[in-house]
């Protein structure tokens, strides 16, 4: 919540730092325990088993990734209104509106559920997935999208608590969710102790169970009351008004999302052209240079939190000052990152694959160093886009992910990721990487010029 000390004085940066710390750390480990849930599935795949169950595996996360980010019609309204009304001291209605965004989402799970369920093969095939790696790949997407109402109220859930101030509940959720995923998977994979070897199964199973359980873990936090949060049966039955206001601030952050993953999907539809091994490798280097995801993200989700706190109360400048701090601290973090890429490339695809799989590794770790490049752009995108959603503001980060992703990098794919045959235009997998590049670093100089020019403060909710 907002402390009256930064409301009735001018804390200095140093207070500020403290208070985006505070909020930093538990992010940090909630966001590196949500990349563990895939992570696992990853490592236990590609250690255990074969090259199409990992290209499955991969194709599997995103279509989850895509049916995930619909809850997004419900999560960034709620986040942004009840960081509003937190901001300004009115608690009953940010219970208010974390009733009826629960409801909303279990209504979105139940949806995401049968769509998963009736379309998982249409829509395996239609991303050029044949033979074995699309039948894993409809496998492990059926049973993981069983937990879809659960999901739903998980990350509901967690982002209610994270408006409010309280990002340490969803750090412990998460912790739980990755003990059990890892152990099921792991467990059902190599029989262990007399449990059934199920292969892409039990890495699926356990995945399910582990994510069924953190919403459960989440709903029992709301109901016994986080951070001035409280989860009541009067407050759960959605009125008209405040979904308005909800979705009206969501949908061009459902839009957002839905074109990023759309764009994912058809990014890795064109990388499939290519064939088992490199959507395979591309898997792998995403789980790569996804560990630059989740650690700006320590950073973006309190530049989003204070933004809504100190527009609530009234103190844009403060909005600001902690969203610029947010953005310094995370590109610092993000350059380290990029050594990391450029110079452990071939070290971290060995940690993912053992000492086998040789040919995974010559096709997908030379793409670690190029996309170290992009690491000024990602953190822009990232901390920026959460800041303008924070306050409200959700319109322009969508418009730039239509510009990023349709005009920049699935043009640029689909010209250089083709098969390697000697010519200019034919760079295989590092083609698509190419567009993946200039479509981060452009998007994110794009979002700078937005952030900058300050309308975001100025946004009604």
């Amino acid at each position: 919540m907002i402390e009256a000390s930064s409301i009735d004085h001018q804390p200095t940066d140093l207070e500020l730092c403290r208070r985006i710390w505070r909020l930093a750390l538990p992010v940090l480990v909630q966001q590196a325990l949500i990349y563990l849930v895939g992570l696992s599935d990853t490592l236990i795949t590609g250690w255990y088993l074969s090259a199409d169950d990992l290209a499955a595996v991969t194709v599997a996360t995103y279509i989850s990734w895509f049916l995930g980010g619909l809850l997004a019609i419900v999560s960034a309204g709620a986040s942004a209104l009840v960081a509003r009304m937190v901001g300004a001291e009115d608690m009953p209605e940010a219970n208010r509106i974390t009733g009826v965004s629960i409801s909303l989402g279990i209504l979105v799970g139940f949806g995401i559920l049968g769509f998963g369920l009736m379309l998982a093969e249409s829509i395996i095939i239609g991303m050029n997935m044949t033979g074995l790696a699309a039948d894993a790949a409809i496998t492990y997407f059926k049973i993981v999208v069983l937990a879809g109402p659960l999901i739903a109220i998980r990350i509901v859930g967690m982002t209610c608590l994270a408006g409010a101030g309280d990002t340490r509940t969803g750090s412990i959720a998460m912790c739980v969710v990755n003990l059990i995923n890892i152990f099921l998977s792991w467990a059902l994979v190599v029989g262990f102790m007399g449990l059934p070897k199920w292969g892409i199964a039990g890495v699926a199973a356990g995945t399910a169970i582990g994510e069924a359980v953190g919403g459960l873990l989440i709903l029992v936090a709301l109901i016994i009351g986080r951070a001035g949060i409280r989860l009541q049966k009067s407050i759960l039955i959605p009125d008209w008004e405040r979904t308005r206001r909800i979705v009206r601030i969501s949908l061009p952050t459902v839009g957002e999302t839905g074109t990023n993953i759309a764009g994912q999907i058809w990014f890795l539809a064109l990388i499939n052209r290519l064939g088992a091994v490199s959507t395979a490798a591309h898997g792998v280097a995403i789980k790569c240079e996804s560990i630059a995801y989740l650690m700006v993200g320590g950073f973006a989700v309190p530049a989003g939190i204070l933004a809504g706190q100190f527009l609530g109360a009234n103190r844009p400048d403060l909005a600001r000052r902690a969203s610029n701090i947010c953005l310094v601290l995370g590109n610092l973090l993000l350059a380290l990152m990029g050594v990391a890429l450029f110079c452990f490339d071939e070290e971290m695809f060995q940690l993912f694959l053992g000492s086998g799989k040789p040919e995974l590794i010559e096709t997908g770790a030379t793409m670690l160093p190029l996309i170290a490049f992009a690491m000024p752009g990602l953190a822009s995108i990232n901390v920026l886009a959460a800041t303008l959603r924070g306050a409200g503001a959700t319109r322009t980060p969508w418009y730039l992910a239509i510009v990023g992703f349709f005009m920049v990098r699935i043009p640029i794919t689909f010209i250089l990721a083709r098969p390697v045959d000697g010519s200019f235009w034919a760079l295989g997998l590092k083609g698509a990487w190419v567009g993946m590049l200039v479509d981060l670093n452009s998007r994110g100089l794009m979002l700078a010029i937005a952030y900058f020019r300050g309308n975001w403060t100025k946004t009604k909710v």
